[in-house]
């Protein structure tokens, strides 16, 4: 997960008080080379919606204590 830090604290350069998961997800897959993207869940093939796996969980809860701010994944998209 340490490898990851130094995207997190880019992301949340951009985002500031931005609480949302997927524009959160879009700065770090974009910011990232390839071979690191593969940890990251994909949509649900039927239904199209996201789901958070274990190590988004563990990254939103780092991103938490680093930041104080909880990202949430808008069920709604």
């Amino acid at each position: 997960m340490e490898d990851y830090r130094g995207y997190m604290k880019l992301a949340f350069t951009i985002l500031e008080e931005n609480r949302d998961w997927m524009d959160f997800k879009k700065i770090m897959l974009r910011s990232m080379p390839s071979k690191m993207r593969k940890k990251f869940s994909t949509r649900d093939p039927k239904t199209k919606k996201q789901s958070l796996n274990d190590f988004e969980q563990k990254m939103i809860d780092i991103y938490f204590h680093e930041t104080g701010i909880r990202l949430r994944l808008d069920e709604k998209k």
